[in-house]
Order: C-alpha cells, then structure tokens, then sequence
C-alpha cells in the first residue's frame, strides 16, 4: 500500500519490502487514491481461485456453518472496494496482499485511540487479555482459538508473527529485549528500560498474526532475535544519524534481514490458512470471496454466510448502492445531488461523521521557488477560503466536510485532546483576508503589477497544482482553489496526474504545490508529525533522519532540516521527532503537540485545508441492523482490522 508512515519514524525497508500493521495504513484509512478501474461486477467463483481453499476445512470439518442453507449470490456480504492488480498473494506481508486478508487473519486485538465502545480503545480477538508492568507485556492467548486446518493456535505461532514482523522492518523490535512462551497460551515481551509499554503495545496489537506451520520456515534458523536486537541497536532508534543507519543495514545483521524480508515478501501460500470467521474461497483481479468458518471461536456471533469483495469505481459504486448490489462501499464520496437521491430510496444510506484522520493539505515543495519564502505560503492560507472551499467541492451542505479552524498539522478533532483553548487562542487562524495576503507579499517583495502577481525576483508568480485523478474531491479541491487565486492575481494551473504514481512523484519533489492526508491516524498527536516530517530515510515527505547534509531534499516538502521549535529550541526535526514517539510518556504527549503545533502553524510547511469525514454507505436490503452512524463503530478501519467482523462480533448485520 502506498501510505508506509511510522508510528515511530523507524527504518524504511530495503526496497520490495514492505511495513506491517500499523507500518502500512490500511486499504480503508485513506480511501484509497490508487488507479481505480472502472470495472463490471463479476461473479467470484471457486473456480477462479488464486490461492483458497475448498468449502471444507483441511482437518475434514464443514468449513462453513452455512454452507447448506445459502449461496454467495443470495446470502453474501458484499462489499465495493478499491481495484487491485491481477498479481496478488495470500500473505500480508506481500506487496500486493489478497484484499481484506483480515477477514481470515487476525491480531491479538484491535486497537483505535478514539471512541470505540468499551472502557478503553482495545478490542481484544486472538489475545483474550494483556498485561501492561513497567518493562513488559504478556499476553494471554485465547484457549479457543486455532487455525483453519484444524491445529491450535499457540504462543509459538505468536512468537513466529513477532519475528516476521521484524523481518519486514517492524521497527518495535527496536524496544524488545526478549521474547519468551511460559506456556502455550502465555507470551510475554521484554522491554528496554526507554520503551514506553502503552506505545509498544499499539505496535504489537496490530501485527498480524500468521501460523507457524506456513511462516515458521522462513525465519532464520540461527538467533534471530538477536540479529534484529542487534541490528535496532546499532541502528540507534532514539538517535538515528545517517552514520548508525547505513552501519546497520550494511552490517551483517542487516544482511540477515535483507535475506529474511526478501523471502518473506515473496511467499505466497496455498492455502492461506487462517486465523479468523472466515476461509479464503477464490480471489482473482474480478473479486475476492469469503466464506464463514464454522471453528472460529466467536462463529455463533458471524452472521454473514460469504463475505464478497468487489472492484469498483466511485461511479460503479454509487449505482451498486443505489441498485442494491452491494452492501457496503469503502472508496468513494457523494456529493449532496447523489446523497439526496440515495436516502430517498430508504434502502440505500449515507451518513457523515466527523473523523480523526484524515486532514487534506496542501503540500508545499520548498525547493520550487517561491515556496521557500514563508510569505507565499502565508499569502495561499489567507487567500483560500477553507470554509467556502469544504461547502462546494461536495456540492452543498449536506455532506460538507468541516474545515480546519487552526492549520496547526493534526487532525481538529485530536488536537481538541492535547491542546487548551487558550493554546488555540494563540494560533493564527488564518481567515479569509485578501487585504492580509497583499499586506504579506508586499512586505516580503512581491509586486503587483496590471492584476498579476510577481515574486522578488520579478518573474510572475505562477505554479501549477497537482492532483490526483480519480478522486473526484482532490480534483474539485485543485480547480476552486486555482480559482481564488486567479482572482486574486496569482497564475494558476491544476494538472491530474496518474494516482498510481502520485504519491512516489510527491515525495520526489515533482510537484510544486501538490495534496493528500497529511495525518496518519495512528497514535498520539507527534506521531503524524513524525511520519511527516520525521521519517527515517528517503524518499520521505521532509528531510529524513538519514539525510547527509549536502544538496537539496529529494522530498516532498524540504523544511529544515533543522528548525527552531517553540518550547523545545533548535532541534533536528526528524530525530527529535523520532526521540518523543520512541520515549516520551503519555504525561507529556500535550507539551510535544503543543510545541510542533505551534511550529506547523508559524511556519506552514503544509496548509491543512479540512478534515474529511467519515462518509459511511451502506445498503440495507439484504442486511439490516447495522451499528450506529457514530464515531465509535467506525473506528476499525483505522487498526487494520476489518470492521466486518467487528460489527458482527458485537452483535450487529443480519440478513434479512
């Protein structure tokens, strides 16, 4: 997947390898802007099989506790979503993964920092429970959980997930200091003495966990353990330099690893065998079926026979839901004209809630002048109406996306949780305010000369936006956007370009003015910083921890590398940001959100626009009950899970 951000800002991956769990967003986080193409709904049959298994279970037991009473034509779950290449593996770790694999595989639990339902944002599946000590976790494993062939699953089968992670350059490893199995059911985690235990379990919930019997063999046979200890310590996670990194892949651990993660990503097995409600039954670029697995220790609470996925469009999507072919679609957004036709057939639904991810921004390349001077990027947030712009890219009100009151780089709704109103107060909301924008330029040496706009070197000040295609909401933003400045006296064109290759053009500095999600979603608030400005080696959004100090940053944006940050002086950027998501404690969360938003907000690297909404659509004609449209059951998407099950497992789809 395209969005490989950190949690911790650790090592990107040799290439051809790929981050897990939370390493890697999940397909629905983003709402995918990858090529979507724009295909027929096609019947997925066994007989299309890429790498599934039968209808029964490998031990001799029905694989499906409805598999007599129902068929995927009448009786499925079916899902649009996102298209996929015709290439793809039954293995999470692979570059191109079977579609919604965690229908079939599982993690020790769910995790989400928002208001999921419950006493905390844990939602435990393999793990029945955890226990947090000072320097460790262990967990205690379901008793009842086994694999879909029939063999129980152990602590062996955990502890062989764990090194795989670390195989794919999970850098939580770089806080493990051992693992041990007391018994079958019981692992318990090690920790350094700097690790933050709250921390490294939102690592350690998330990695997938897959059996021994498949994985097992592709560990290495000599300590490994040792070799991803050693090598996260001579990476020197809490201060990486450009140095530690090339020592540790170059070293023989690191060679170890490359070997590791080369086999890992390639393996495809046959069948996958899984973990979880449901058994992989054929998967090909036409779609992807599912179906229930009766041995799943939660199977009475899985309603949905079949699970079918579908590769769709936004239009195709749209006429699915509309026409009642699908029930669910994750990709796409509406505008108010096509939200008022679908809830007026009381069958099809649309809801919008506000999210915690998901904050569009436009993006500013400091190496495509005049973006360096803060002036030019002060004049574009006083000229953009962020509040206009959120009502008329959707078409209306219904479905407007609220706008981002204080461009300070996180999400509105999370910020909310570190920051006091009066910190709020302090910030510079940057209104509407053309007489602003001029006042900022003129001061800075822009000129303005029969309408038009001119820079300090007297060249016109003119710049192309690039959006990708495909996204219909990107590419309002770029031509409303491109309007205010033309009136204003500033060129401007929008190019769509290839959403396959958007985000690799994007940090590598193609674009002068480009957009996308620039928070991630996936922990405290330093965390979006830290996978936008403090990732570890290139290509990156912004200097990486290993850049060398020479020559230009081949990056998306380009500031630093080196800043002044309020309340915490002059830092490195990246390895300071890499530091508090590595040690700090959760007490100082809101001192670190405080002082980097301050710096987003006086510098504005990025210009953060709105904060897109959760737009939920769902079709009730075969299943009905579905949760409330409310911020706490929609927040698997973001773990990695798949929200599927979660729902059913709380008591929620039927088919009527």
């Amino acid at each position: 997947m395209w969005l490989g951000k950190s949690l911790d800002a650790g090592a990107r991956p040799p290439s051809g390898t790929r981050r897990n769990g939370l390493w890697r967003a999940p397909q629905a986080v983003r709402r995918s802007l990858v090529g979507l193409a724009v295909l027929m709904l096609v019947a997925v049959t066994a007989q299309a099989c890429t790498g599934g298994s039968g209808t029964g279970a490998a031990d001799g037991s029905q694989g499906s506790s409805s598999g007599g009473s129902g068929n995927p034509g009448t009786t499925a779950y079916r899902i649009g979503a996102m298209a996929w290449g015709s290439s793809i593996a039954n293995n999470p770790y692979a570059p191109t993964p079977t579609p919604h694999y965690n229908l079939s595989l599982l993690s020790l639990g769910v995790v989400s920092d928002w208001g999921r339902p419950g006493d905390n944002p844990y939602y435990p599946e393999l793990a029945k429970s955890w226990k947090l000590a000072q320097h460790s976790i262990t967990f205690a494993l379901r008793p009842d959980a086994k694999w879909q062939d029939g063999q129980p699953l152990t602590s062996k089968d955990v502890i062989t997930s764990f090194r795989a992670a670390g195989a794919d350059y999970n850098s939580v490893w770089a806080a493990i200091t051992k693992l041990s199995a007391p018994d079958d059911h019981t692992v318990t985690v090690d920790l350094q003495s700097w690790a933050v235990p709250q921390n490294a379990l939102l690592h350690l919930l998330q990695i997938v966990i897959v059996p021994d019997t498949q994985y097992g063999s592709l560990i290495p046979m000599t300590d490994f353990d040792q070799t991803l200890i050693s090598y996260w310590k001579t990476y020197n996670i809490l201060h990486p330099t450009a140095a530690s990194i090339a020592k540790a892949g170059s070293g023989p651990d690191g060679k170890i690893m490359a070997a590791a993660a080369a086999k890992l990503v390639k393996f495809d097995p046959n069948p996958m065998i899984g973990n979880g409600p449901y058994k992989l039954q054929s998967a090909n670029v036409s779609g992807v079926l599912y179906q229930k697995w009766d041995g799943f220790f939660d199977a009475t609470k899985i309603t949905a026979p079949y699970v079918q996925i579908y590769p769709m469009d936004s239009s195709t999507e749209y006429g699915a839901i509309i026409g009642g072919s699908i029930e669910q679609e994750l990709d796409s957004q509406f505008n108010d004209p096509q939200v008022t036709r679908m809830n007026a057939t009381q069958t099809a639904h649309y809801g919008v809630i506000p999210s915690p991810v998901q904050q569009e921004s436009l993006v500013f390349n400091f190496n495509h002048y005049p973006f360096n001077l803060l002036a030019a990027r002060q004049a574009l947030a006083y000229v953009i109406d962020r509040h206009d712009l959120v009502k008329r890219d959707m078409g209306g009100d219904l479905v407007q996306d609220p706008a981002e009151e204080t461009p300070d780089g996180i999400n509105y709704f999370l910020a909310k949780q570190y920051l006091k109103p009066e910190q709020f107060a302090q910030l510079n909301h940057y209104p509407h305010d053309l007489a602003r924008a001029t006042s900022v330029l003129q001061s800075a040496g822009f000129t303005k000369k029969a309408g038009k706009w001119y820079t300090p070197k007297g060249t016109p000040f003119s710049f192309t936006i690039s959006e990708p295609n495909g996204l219909s909401q990107f590419v309002q933003d770029g031509l409303i956007i491109a309007g205010y400045l033309k009136a204003f006296g500033i060129d401007v064109k929008v190019e769509d370009v290839d959403a396959a290759t958007y985000t690799t053009k994007q940090e590598a500095g193609d674009f002068a003015v480009s957009e996308w999600y620039m928070d991630w979603g996936q922990g405290p608030p330093m965390a979006d910083f830290a996978a936008t400005f403090g990732e570890a080696s290139s290509p990156s959004w912004n200097y990486p921890i290993s850049y060398s100090g020479s020559g230009p940053c081949k990056c998306a944006i380009g500031i630093g590398p080196e800043a002044d940050v309020p309340g915490l002086g002059h830092v490195n950027i990246a390895s300071e940001l890499n530091r508090e998501v590595n040690q700090a404690t959760p007490d100082t969360w809101s001192k670190y959100t405080w002082a980097w938003a301050q710096w987003v907000n006086q510098q504005l690297p990025i210009l953060p626009l709105y904060n897109n909404a959760f737009h939920t659509i769902y079709q009730t004609n075969r299943y009905a009950n579905f949760p409330p449209q409310s911020q706490k059951w929609l927040w698997t998407v973001l773990s990695g899970a798949d929200e599927t099950v979660v729902w059913m497992q709380n008591g929620y789809l039927k088919l009527t």
